[in-house]
């Protein structure tokens, strides 16, 4: 099982999925599970879960924004 940092907060453990070629990524937020992706390739979840970091600091983006601004 392999661990990889997304954000401070958001960690990746990718580990493989039986024995026909699928990964599974258990998305972790200071160490609390999160969500769990799939794909049927190791490049494909690696690019799902910077996708789902992406997604995260642009929403605490926002919320940082909507508090500064209220």
């Amino acid at each position: 099982m392999n661990e990889i940092q997304l954000t401070d907060h958001l960690t990746a453990r990718i580990s493989a999925e039986g024995t026909c070629g699928h990964y599974r990524a258990q998305i972790y937020e200071d160490g609390d599970f999160r969500e769990s992706l799939y794909a049927m390739s190791l490049k494909r979840l690696k690019r799902k879960c910077e996708k789902y970091a992406k997604r995260e600091r642009k929403a605490i983006a926002y919320v940082a924004t909507l508090k500064e601004e209220s």
